[in-house]
């Protein structure tokens, strides 16, 4: 069976051709999110057109979509719509988060996403699935980019109003954003969130904790904090075992620093756990799962 495997994440969408017998077969990246929330129904579906007309034209049976846009009951039934309209029958559509599962550990146990915005997401055996977090850029999406950012933007502006200490972030994200002064970082926010740009700058905060700055080693150790009770509160509503499977994907995990500190954490927490490195990326995550569900028919219930 062939299976064309979306990853639609908050900048960028990923498409993939994917054989079960012989694996990936064409790939192919749009530097664009497939998020109608963001960028409108017809730039979605454009997008989401133009991706699989690219790596579907020798052929495919099923479509499986982890789209950062499907959050609730209402963005699931507009995002079927937008496969129908585009053509697409026969498709498997879940949260990012719930594709990127399946790549990383084959659907069952828990994966935390951590890139623009982050989500834990778990599944047992017999499907049932939970999630935490990944409700948007305006909500505390703990250690995503855009949420390390804004802590940093915060102390910022505590230590102009006087009532929180200089922090070297202060000179790097405005080198970083090219700004002169403190105040001019609310621009970056309003009257107009750029929230890819606003992202980038998480590397900064990361680069000054491993480098010893106190207010930003206490971002992340926060951010870690608040995602291990999260990682918890999804484990039992899975009734997940001790010795649950669990995985990670996202951008923020590229960081050494980071990747460290919350893998100390995690093992401290939950020391019969499996922490393994994801078997696969997203997108093959995401045909994996169409492939499981057109096979068997299993699609999980997520509660939320």
């Amino acid at each position: 069976m062939r299976s064309i495997g979306i990853d639609g994440g908050g900048t960028h969408t990923k498409f993939v051709l994917y054989d079960e017998d012989k694996g990936v077969l064409d790939f192919k990246e749009i530097n664009s999110p497939t998020n109608y929330h963001s960028v409108g129904i017809e730039k979605a579906k454009k997008v989401l057109l133009n991706g699989i007309k690219d790596v579907g034209k020798n052929g495919f049976d099923i479509v499986g979509a982890g789209l950062s846009s499907v959050d609730t009951k209402k963005d699931l039934e507009i995002m079927k719509k937008i496969f129908k309209d585009i053509g697409i029958k026969n498709a498997v559509i879940a949260n990012d988060g719930v594709a990127a599962l399946w790549g990383a550990t084959g659907g069952v146990g828990i994966l935390m996403v951590a890139g623009t915005g982050s989500i834990v997401i778990g599944r047992n055996f017999d499907g049932t699935m939970a999630r935490g977090g990944g409700w948007g850029y305006i909500f505390e999406e703990y250690c995503g980019g855009f949420w390390l950012t804004k802590q940093a933007t915060i102390a910022i502006l505590n230590h102009k109003d006087g009532i929180g200490p200089f922090t070297k972030l202060e000179e790097d994200l405005l080198k970083y954003f090219n700004l002169k002064t403190n105040d001019e970082i609310i621009s970056l926010y309003y009257p107009h969130t750029d929230v890819s740009k606003i992202s980038s700058a998480a590397k900064i905060v990361l680069d000054d904790a491993e480098s010893g700055d106190k207010i930003a080693m206490s971002i992340v150790k926060k951010g870690i904090k608040k995602s291990m009770k999260i990682i918890k509160s999804v484990k039992s509503r899975c009734k997940l075992e001790d010795d649950f499977t669990f995985s990670y994907t996202g951008g923020i995990f590229s960081s050494k620093y980071f990747f460290e500190e919350f893998k100390a954490d995690f093992k401290k927490i939950f020391p019969q756990a499996n922490f393994v490195n994801p078997k696969f990326q997203p997108e093959i995550g995401a045909a994996l799962m169409a492939i499981k569900s057109e096979k068997e028919c299993i699609h999980g219930r997520i509660h939320k």
